[in-house]
């Protein structure tokens, strides 16, 4: 991966090329470990021996390009559609509270404000595809049409009859293998109980597909940086994760 990036760094014209002070191998590895451990730029560059604005500059310059070198081992959600089975899930992206978007990223269910990012994985567990985000306040359901989700699916299922969406409550109007709501003011059905299990357990993977992504730390602990570029950070991020699984 640094070599990929370095010919990115390279090919760029004279102007346009960022004038390192560290080593680019040593710069990258610095960048890598400020995300995957949510570090602040402050003590990153106490660690590496550079000023705050050195690291700033380093992370939006180096970032996007480790994004661009590590996008051919992404896969998408129409990989996995064609598997037969795919398990998919909602998941927050915390971003601290901001007063300018409060409303509109507040999450109720998990009481912060964030991003919603949707998340498919194969059955054994093996991320297959993260969405671009939208605003936390999103359910579910409205998150998966309005990142595009809901239509392939749908496509999907006409396609093979046969396909197996498995997901939460949330996800019912897109599936027949989610988990069934209790009714109103009834106790829940016997059968919906044991189908429920089932489901809990089958879809059980994806969340362990969600926790690996998380360990990059930028995701989960609260995103401290600009509101704006957090779409493409995630981007990035899930780019990387591909990369760590395909190698």
């Amino acid at each position: 991966m640094i070599a990929r990036a370095w010919d990115v760094h390279q090919g760029r014209r004279p102007g346009e090329r960022y004038d390192f002070t560290l080593p680019f191998g040593q710069a990258v590895v610095m960048i890598l470990i400020l995300v995957r451990h949510n570090l602040a730029q402050q003590l990153t560059g106490d660690l590496y021996g550079v000023s705050q604005a050195t690291v700033s500059r380093v992370y939006r310059y180096l970032l996007p390009i480790l994004g661009m070198v590590t996008m051919m081992d992404r896969t998408h959600l129409a990989d996995a559609l064609t598997s037969g089975v795919v398990l998919v899930d909602g998941t927050p992206i915390p971003t601290g509270n901001r007063t300018a978007t409060g409303k509109e990223n507040f999450n109720g269910k998990h009481r912060k404000q964030a991003l919603n990012v949707q998340v498919a994985a194969w059955p054994d567990g093996t991320l297959a595809a993260v969405s671009a985000p939208v605003p936390g306040r999103r359910h579910d359901s409205a998150a998966l049409r309005l990142v595009g989700w809901a239509d392939q699916i749908a496509h999907a299922r006409h396609q093979n009859p046969d396909l197996a969406v498995v997901a939460d409550s949330a996800y019912g109007a897109h599936t027949e293998w989610a988990a069934r709501p209790k009714p109103a003011n009834e106790p829940r059905p016997a059968e919906d109980v044991h189908f429920n299990r089932a489901i809990a357990s089958f879809r059980a993977p994806v969340e362990r597909a969600i926790a690996l992504l998380k360990q990059w730390r930028i995701l989960s602990n609260g995103y401290r940086g600009r509101l704006t570029e957090l779409p493409t950070i995630i981007h990035v991020i899930a780019n990387l994760e591909f990369y760590r699984l395909a190698t």
